[in-house]
């Protein structure tokens, strides 16, 4: 029988469990967020009461440095189906080596974690530069992006900082999630959470958009363009969510 313990898909929740899973010294087969596990027969399906999320994760940072804890939390954010596991398998060396851990890249649970901590902050960086926000009538300023990790709370952490004058919007169009800043914090909503806001573009900023485009096309050299070389700076998978882009799509 596989042993696969559940937990409800927050990151919070799933470290949680980690603990008690170390503390209760018990090894499981699989861990899976509750809404994506699949059904399966030969699995035995366990959950763990916590009484106590908040006080296992400040156990957890207490035995674990920042850059761990980074590191985890950046391969919690990917989209890669063994996740859970990686990280388990991880914090189990990085609690015997410590920070030593990060050399030992022959160990696949190590390997892994580095690789895909690296890829998804590597999209974040590159959606900072290719993010566009549209002014809506409501005077929020809009963007939407398609990521293939899960990046909007890095990416919302970032523009509080370089947009903390403004309202705005951030919706990442694969999972239907909403990140919103009000001048003073951001929160997270679903599509049914936002249905009372007034998404229509302002005029004024169709007429920058047509701008924009025709700045885009002008600065352009054909004889200078280089498609293979644009899409390795610039995938095309990101084109559109990219003002500039839309006619090339």
């Amino acid at each position: 029988m596989n042993t696969v313990y559940l937990y409800d898909g927050g990151f919070i929740s799933f470290i949680a469990l980690v603990v008690e899973l170390y503390r209760n010294k018990i090894t499981p087969n699989d861990i899976k967020n509750t809404n994506e596990y699949e059904t399966n027969l030969l699995d035995e399906i366990k959950y763990i009461n916590i009484e106590n999320e908040n006080k296992n994760i400040e156990l957890l940072k207490k035995y674990i440095s920042k850059e761990c804890l980074y590191c985890i939390y950046n391969v919690f954010l990917s989209e890669n189906k063994n996740k859970e596991m990686i990280i388990y398998d991880f914090l189990k060396y990085y609690f015997k080596y410590q920070n030593k851990v990060f050399n030992m890249r022959r160990i696949d649970s190590v390997n892994e974690s580095i690789k895909i901590g690296k890829y998804v902050r590597g999209e974040a960086h590159k959606l900072k530069g290719f993010l566009r926000f549209r002014k809506m009538k409501n005077n929020f300023y809009y963007s939407e992006i398609t990521p293939t990790n899960n990046v909007i709370g890095i990416l919302a952490n970032h523009f509080m900082k370089r947009l903390k004058e403004d309202y705005w919007i951030i919706k990442d169009t694969k999972r239907n999630i909403y990140a919103i800043y009000d001048l003073k914090d951001v929160y997270y909503l679903t599509d049914e959470e936002v249905l009372s806001l007034n998404l229509e573009i302002n005029e004024s900023e169709d007429l920058i958009e047509d701008l924009w485009k025709t700045f885009h096309k002008t600065v352009a050299i054909k004889e200078r363009l280089n498609k293979k070389c644009q899409q390795n700076f610039m995938p095309k998978k990101y084109w559109k969510n990219m003002l500039e882009m839309e006619d090339e799509i």
